[in-house]
């Protein structure tokens, strides 16, 4: 037997190798085979009793089992297309390698109310496991810690897993929320909603569900989810940040009483394996998790819900392969079957544009359940920390034991730096992009390579001092904190990662009275306490130099007027602006999507920008690379690609690079699939692009 393997090397196609006397293989399962001089892991992809191959074959060395169902493989081949990579190098960065999960907390892995049941029958027959899960009944657990307290073994626990009684637990951070959920009425709206994407389980087909915050997107969610799960499919909701995934989780399992797997990033290899592993076995069926988990191999995936789809974090743009989780998840509802819902207060341009033309069903909600709409207005002051009206509007909120939240779009303390004496900026001299000081450790620091720099020279003439200027997260937690000296002030960005469970849980237990946050928080949290929301420096989102910057000023605006007033306190925005007149400000404060979608729209066709083009980043790097652009260039403008560039962007790494905009029409792909049949060396190609910059 011939065993074609898909191998994780940047260039060629499946090899094929021998299949030993007694080795049970099948598509699917990942073997190891010679390669060279070394030893290598790849997927078999085919199996046949000949080979075009003319020498003499190499023999499989081992095999691990299926890592993939043979389902899969066509929707995956079409990812690695898309981006002219070969398969095999696309299923080694989407298949988690076979790690040993560090089982070190562990937590019920069905409800409270089941577990209760569970225990009359477990407490006679097995003591100490029924000791175990009583404890576990008031939460997450270290082992040692369950160990001690219940004064049982490892193997108890052990057992307890085996039975699906518990489970690891997959978050890197606590999250210690709990949610008591009531089964609400449904308004008609979520309804017809929740109608609507039934009929897609088992058909395929993709939704977008459209509502400002507050309309009960969730719960549409939720009901969808147990409709794909009653019909004997799998759920999977996906979040575009992995700060929202504790509260997602927490309402999933409350809702749908099984506490749901998660699966993202910044899980330990052994934790992605597990995770990978419960799926291809059928032993879950409910997964959260961010844009990665949407390649999970889940036995008959029914739903895939892709809540917040208008954000940008669901695009990979710092390695290939470049897939955009939207995308994926079309390609399963194509080959699979399975039902997509996209939902968000502010879709982006390009689902809202399909869904207009039919391409896929629109649903819409419009009756706010949680709280009233807030007051809303804008304010001058773009530049200043926090203006007197926020600051007057913060002593009020506080006084009426309401909490505040104030959204930054920058990291950092001062977001640039320039030379005193002869005015250059300061910039990365790896990446060219302008440095962050930072107050904890006193430097600058580069937002995209991290290199830091403490005493800085100026590039052009030598000078050591410098000008510093706008406003970052850093800069304004230490105002609020200034401002207010007896109040719990908590910043949440991607300098506090580590301690965001801990944040989150202070936020939602009441102690946290101000939380300081970038994007990541501007959206998808649901906390009641959250009355006034500041919004410090949007303007510098509009600066951007993308077609996209006014889209992403809108959905920052949008999320921070969803997260004042769910509650019982009224809620306040207000926007420090000196552009209260754009287009995006002005329509994201009225809640006003289609507004703003006309505008962005006639903008975009008057450019041919998406969705009335196709586009692509050709990057080429290294020695020559502004001559071999210059070269690719005039070959892509022979086969109808309108080339933009070359331009010198920030070299990474020191290495050089070129870039080109590529634009098409709807067959890009295959104009670039003929003037390429292979990438040539040195270049990188991404479809669809997230970003220009």
């Amino acid at each position: 037997m011939i065993a074609r393997v898909a191998l994780p090397i940047p260039r060629g196609g499946p090899l094929d190798y021998r299949v030993p006397p007694g080795m049970e293989v099948a598509v699917g399962h990942r073997v190891k085979v010679p390669l060279g001089r070394r030893k290598v892991k790849g997927v078999v992809v085919g199996l046949s009793e000949e080979t075009a191959f003319e020498g003499p074959l190499l023999s499989i060395e081992a095999t691990e089992g299926a890592v993939l169902p043979t389902g899969a493989l066509p929707w995956l081949f079409d990812v690695a297309e898309r981006d002219r990579l070969p398969l095999g190098f696309c299923l080694g960065r989407v298949i988690p390698r076979a790690a040993r999960s560090r089982r070190r907390r562990w937590l019920l892995n069905i409800s409270p109310r089941e577990a209760v049941s569970r225990l009359e029958e477990l407490e006679p027959r097995a003591p100490a496991q029924g000791r175990a899960l009583r404890l576990l009944l008031d939460g997450p657990l270290d082992q040692g810690e369950i160990q001690r307290r219940a004064e049982v073994s490892p193997d108890a626990i052990a057992r307890l897993e085996e039975k699906g009684l518990v489970k690891p637990e997959a978050l890197p951070f606590s999250f210690p929320l709990r949610e008591d959920y009531k089964v609400p009425g449904l308004t008609a709206g979520q309804e017809r909603a929740v109608k609507e994407i039934a009929t897609s389980v088992g058909r395929g087909g993709v939704t977008l569900l459209v509502g400002p915050a507050g309309t009960g997107k969730t719960e549409v969610y939720l009901r969808a989810l147990s409709e794909a799960r009653g019909r004997g499919g799998a759920g999977l909701l996906l979040a575009p940040e992995v700060t929202l995934l504790p509260q997602l989780a927490a309402r999933v399992g409350a809702a749908l009483g099984t506490p749901p797997d998660h699966y993202f990033g910044e899980l330990s290899p052994g934790e992605r394996w597990r995770v990978w592993r419960r799926a291809l076995n059928g032993e879950t069926d409910l997964v959260v998790g961010t844009r990665s988990a949407v390649f999970l191999p889940l036995r008959n995936p029914g739903l895939i819900v892709l809540d917040e789809e208008g954000e940008g974090q669901y695009k990979q743009e710092l390695m290939a392969p470049y897939y955009d989780a939207r995308q994926v998840a079309r390609l399963r509802a194509h080959y699979e079957g399975t039902a997509v819902l996209l939902g968000s207060a502010a879709p982006s341009v390009e689902s809202f544009y399909r869904a207009e033309h039919g391409e896929i069903r629109l649903v819409r909600l419009t009756e706010r359940l949680a709280g009233g709409r807030p007051e809303v207005r804008t304010v001058a002051g773009q530049g200043v920390v926090l203006t007197l009206e926020l600051r007057e509007a913060m002593e009020r909120h506080l006084g009426q034991g309401g909490q505040v939240l104030l959204l930054s779009g920058r990291l950092g303390y001062f977001t640039g730096a320039s030379c005193r004496t002869c005015g250059t900026a300061l910039r990365c001299p790896e990446c060219e992009l302008a440095m962050v000081f930072h107050l904890a450790d006193r430097t600058f620091r580069c937002p995209v390579c991290g290199g830091t720099k403490g005493d800085p020279v100026c590039a052009a003439c030598g000078g050591g001092r410098f000008r510093l200027f706008g406003v970052g997260s850093q800069r304004v937690e230490q105002e609020a904190r200034r401002l207010f000296p007896r109040t719990e002030v908590a910043r949440l960005d991607s300098d506090t990662v580590a301690g965001r469970g801990d944040v989150l849980a202070a936020v939602a237990g009441g102690k946290t009275k101000i939380l300081v946050g970038t994007q990541m928080v501007s959206k998808g949290l649901d906390f009641p306490g959250i009355s006034l929301v500041g919004v410090v420096n949007v303007d510098g989102l509009l600066s951007v130099p993308d077609f996209r910057a006014g889209e992403r000023a809108y959905q920052l605006l949008a999320g921070a007027v969803g997260r004042a007033g769910r509650g019982s306190l009224a809620g306040e925005v207000i926007v420090q602006t000196d552009q209260p007149e754009h287009y995006s400000i002005r329509h994201a404060l009225e809640e006003d999507y289609d507004g703003f979608y006309r505008e962005e729209l006639a903008f975009r066709e008057a450019l041919h920008y998406p969705p009335f083009s196709r586009l692509a980043k050709l990057t080429v790097e290294g020695q020559g690379a502004s001559s071999r652009a210059e070269s690719l260039a005039g070959e892509l403008s022979t086969f109808g690609v309108d080339v933009l560039g070359p331009v010198r962007i920030a070299p990474r790494h020191g290495v050089a690079r070129q870039q080109l905009l590529l634009r098409g029409g709807a067959d890009l792909v295959d104009r670039l699939r003929e003037a390429f049949p292979e990438l040539p060396r040195g270049t990188k190609l991404d479809i669809d692009p997230g970003s220009l910059c």
